[in-house]
């Protein structure tokens, strides 16, 4: 008792020192007191903090504070080459020595272990154990890429192929567009010349010193940080890094490491770009302003003030996308960090076809509306709840975050100076300093970031005959005119409303099992609903939610399913209790809560989410979308105007026209298969169908079995499903079932060859599809074995041919509609090389057949497999995942924590086995795009 007094009067006097300090807005922005700060002689920062989410694992980054803006001519692109190269060699790990060993713990190629290059830093990943000598092997990985890059000239020339198939992967409509718009928007400055991908005749042709010249110059301790957030000691941690990092040399007489600008336009840079391979018209709008250093806690409450700002905004922008002949599709706004020495306010859109112009002078007006009359009161106050709540969330769960949560955190600390307060003191400011902050104050924002210089517009649309698009003299008009337009001021409509007045009898529960072993209690309700819970202290005040039921579109015939298909989006963003979708989010500002019906092929599903404080907020709101749905029109035009806007030039792209002609071919055009065209919405989606097929099909609540997973206490949960799930009306004499449609799919003997697009690459989809005996056991059998193939795809084709940038290998199962499996290769390469490569994939298929999984490949997937298990045991979401599976296959629910049974199981002779039998040729199908030329 007299340790709970001490610890009560410690956080007593710290939480009134915060206090006292937040007074004072002259002080400085304190840094998060966990996090260990320092620097060593050499010039490199480091920041260490401990976070035991997951647990025994650790999150390590090396940060360069230089990217591809410092190139020289002869380097473009090559920046982003070292980082590739890291992975090919170092002084202490040599290639296949450090892939190897990091795949033997479990680390994956891509989810732990990986980097990226920006214009301004260069980022390198790894996901680790925190056993001792993981992690300090870990960080001699680190040290050596920061100052141990072999660079062979072998390998240099192996990985040029690599780094040319990512510059052909990421080519199309959208690249060719971000190269026209760059020059635009940083106003012709230094970054238009310097994307980090840079130039295939660089990538292919540098000399080998030119490459290493960039490394010299530019990877130098005093442009580097560690940031290393994880399940260790942080002092055992700290002394590791000195010891480790500190032989790095500084550089005598360093290049001067330049911070390249973008400078101011008077007037606004505009342009129109148009590609026939995209689809759509969307305008960007950026007003550009010198960025300024965050550094006290008046600095940090304009912040403040703008993300109030910017976030009342985007509520309005929202609630015109929904009105009665909505000007655009939908509309974002925002201020924060543009390009080097900007920031800047920005206005999205995306626009209807036939009102572009509209559009752009609506968003604009909008824009003005606040500028002009600013926000309300009544606004400003649900917005600062909302801001509240969310920082009471995220101080909630201090301990209980992921560690990538704060890993970016510390980067952009070092990279741009971004403050890192702890999430205690966020909580502590926002309380403190939200009852001073007035209308007035938020409405001061726009004089600051909406003017009428340094404006940069960009339009984006498909090139086409028919298409009307504003020239650049009709945009500086709108840009002009909006200022002088007789605009109204907005008016805040939400009424005295209230989500539930009266409250439902319970119902009753019939049968209650608790298993002891995983700590899960399923109630039967006597209305034919099943509830399973799980209290867990994963998260320390968030509880997830998940309903499932047979049924789905499935149900409705041909005529009805474009309607049925659609009815559970519509319906499930219409509001409920005629309790509009707008007022509904004004009405639940402040409170963590989200709750979502659909309606999927096969079945009804809910999820949703809260605090423990809004648990019975989600379970009213659940009930009141079986009981009283609205049937909004205004939602319903603009969901359809924006899935007619999805699916319209769908063919125009070459990706998109691929990816239709598959499932044309695989599923014979099953109407339910494949992409739906205009006129099928046009004329098969109906306000009526939508609202009476949702009506039917929850109707009746039998069949549902909810999954509540998080940090709840179980009488509380009792209580209130009892009352919101167990009141719910149900046929006890009818059981949901889906409906078994007829779609079947193609079991081979496809070849197709698809002509389209104008860019020299091709795409690459093999796939096995079949019959078979469905279970688990061999569901998981196939995941596993494209993990092994995954693998030797990667050697092979990437590291050894140079032919891809990436593979992607899936198997897949189900038994709905009939028990079928799926094994997929996909890649994207030069079409000269298809042949080669797709002879490749064979090859290494054969071998798998002929001798199954290597003792090192075994290693590498049943490492991954624990690791992945392990943390994923921590999650809530996992675990609704595990429960559902247990509860729909009559599984024990302790079986969830028998994994280790089931992957110490796996050997060479399972993946023998499953080769042989799931690529099966007579299953086989492959289809080629190839560039229309």
């Amino acid at each position: 008792m007299k340790n709970a007094t001490v610890i009560a009067s410690i956080l007593y006097l710290w939480s009134f020192s915060l206090i006292a300090q937040i007074k004072d807005l002259s002080n400085h922005i304190p840094i998060d007191p966990t996090i260990k700060m320092g620097k060593l002689s050499n010039g490199l920062t480091y920041y260490i903090k401990h976070n035991a989410k997951p647990k025994n694992k650790a999150e390590l980054r090396l940060v360069l504070n230089a990217g591809s803006i410092l190139e020289d001519e002869d380097q473009l692109g090559l920046a982003h080459f070292i980082e590739h190269m890291a992975f090919n060699g170092t002084e202490k790990f040599p290639k296949n020595d450090l892939i190897d060993y990091l795949q033997s713990l479990g680390i994956e190629f891509g989810a732990d272990l990986n980097a990226h290059t920006g214009f301004d830093e260069t980022v390198y990943k790894l996901s680790v154990p925190t056993d001792e000598k993981t992690l300090g092997t870990s960080l001699q990985v680190l040290r050596d890429w920061a100052d141990g890059i072999t660079f062979s000239h072998e390998e240099i020339d192996n990985e040029r192929g690599v780094v040319a198939e990512e510059l052909r992967a990421r080519s199309g409509a959208g690249m060719r567009m971000y190269y026209k718009s760059i020059p635009v928007i940083t106003n012709n400055s230094r970054y238009a010349d310097r994307l980090p991908i840079g130039t295939l005749d660089v990538i292919m042709n540098s000399k080998y010193d030119v490459m290493k010249r960039f490394y010299n110059d530019w990877y130098r301790p005093d442009l580097m940080a560690l940031v290393l957030v994880g399940d260790f000691d942080v002092e055992e941690t700290e002394i590791k890094v000195k010891e480790i990092f500190k032989s790095i040399k500084p550089v005598k007489n360093p290049k001067e490491r330049v911070y390249y600008e973008i400078s101011d336009n008077e007037e606004p840079k505009i342009t129109v770009i148009t590609d026939k391979e995209t689809k759509g018209v969307k305008v960007s709008i950026y007003i550009k302003k010198q960025e300024t250093e965050v550094e006290t806690l008046q600095d940090y409450k304009q912040v403040l003030l703008r993300r109030l700002y910017s976030g009342m905004l985007r509520e309005r922008l929202n609630e015109v996308s929904i009105k009665s002949n909505a000007p655009f599709l939908s509309a974002t706004a925002g201020i924060g960090n543009f390009l080097a020495n900007m920031d800047c306010y920005f206005l999205r859109a995306n626009l209807k076809e036939d009102k572009v112009t509209e559009g752009i002078d609506a968003l604009l007006t909008e824009s003005e509306r606040a500028k002009q009359f600013g926000f309300t009161a009544t606004e400003l106050e649900r917005y600062k709840a909302l801001l509240l709540n969310n920082a009471d969330i995220r101080r909630k769960e201090t301990g209980k975050l992921s560690t990538k949560y704060y890993i970016e955190q510390y980067i952009d600390n070092f990279t741009d100076h971004v403050p890192i307060p702890s999430d205690a003191f966020k909580y502590e400011f926002y309380k403190e300093v939200f009852p001073g902050i007035s209308v007035e104050d938020v409405n001061n924002v726009s004089k600051q970031w909406v003017r009428d210089v340094n404006i940069a517009v960009v339009i984006n649309a498909i090139e086409k005959a028919d298409l009307k698009l504003p020239t650049e003299n009709d945009i500086e008009k709108i840009l002009k005119n909006v200022t002088s337009k007789d605009i109204e001021a907005y008016k805040d409509k939400l009424g005295d409303v209230q989500l539930m007045a009266n409250k439902p009898e319970p119902g009753k529960i019939i049968k209650e099992i608790y298993n002891e072993k995983v700590d899960v209690t399923t109630w039967q309700l006597a209305n034919g609903i099943t509830i399973i819970a799980k209290p867990t202290q994963f998260q320390n005040d968030l509880i997830s939610m998940n309903g499932f039921r047979p049924g789905g579109s499935s149900i409705a015939p041909d005529s009805l399913y474009v309607s049925a298909r659609n009815a559970g989006n519509i319906i499930g963003s219409s509001g409920v209790n005629e309790i509009s979708k707008t007022d509904l989010k004004k009405l639940n500002m402040g409170k963590t809560l989200s709750i979502s019906p659909r309606i999927n092929f096969y079945g009804e599903l809910f999820s949703g989410s809260s605090s423990s404080k809004d648990l019975e907020s989600m379970l009213q709101m659940t009930h009141l979308y079986f009981t009283k749905p609205n049937k909004d029109k205004n939602v319903f035009n603009a969901f359809k105007e924006n899935l007619k806007a999805t699916y319209k030039d769908q063919d125009k792209s070459p990706g998109s026209y691929f990816e239709k002609r598959i499932s044309e071919v695989m599923t014979k055009k099953h109407l339910r298969a494949i992409p739906l065209t205009g006129s099928q919405i046009e004329d098969g989606l109906k306000l009526d169908a939508v609202y009476d097929f949702y009506k039917e099909r929850f109707s009746s609540a039998n069949g549902f079995t909810f999954i509540f997973v998080g940090s709840f206490q179980i009488d509380s949960l009792k209580e209130y499903v009892t009352r919101y799930l167990g009141s719910l009306s149900s046929n006890l004499n009818e059981t949901s079932s889906w409906k078994d449609i007829g779609l079947r799919y193609t079991q081979g003997g496809v070849k197709e060859i698809i002509l389209k697009g104008i860019d020299d690459k091709s795409k690459v989809d093999m796939r096995f599809i079949g019959g078979f005996e469905f279970s688990l056991e061999e569901k998981k059998k196939l995941s596993l074995l494209g993990k092994l193939l995954k693998i030797k795809l990667t050697e092979e084709m990437r590291e050894k041919m140079a032919g891809v940038y990436g593979v992607q290998v899936s198997g897949y199962a189900s038994e709905i509609p009939y028990h079928w499996y799926r094994m997929n290769v996909r890649f994207t390469c030069d079409p000269d090389n298809v042949d080669k490569l797709i002879a490749k994939v064979f090859e290494e298929i054969e071998k798998i057949k002929k001798q199954g999984a290597s003792s090192e490949d075994l290693n590498k997937i049943k490492e991954a497999e624990l690791a992945n298990t392990k943390d994923a045991l921590e999650f809530n979401g996992y675990w609704i995942f595990k429960l559902k599976e247990a509860y729909k296959y009559g599984l024990d629910f302790e079986s969830v924590l028998d994994y280790k049974t089931s992957i110490n199981k796996i050997d060479s002779k399972m993946f023998q086995d499953a080769a042989n039998t799931y690529f099966d040729m007579n299953n086989y199908a492959e289809f080629i795009l190839l560039p229309e030329e």
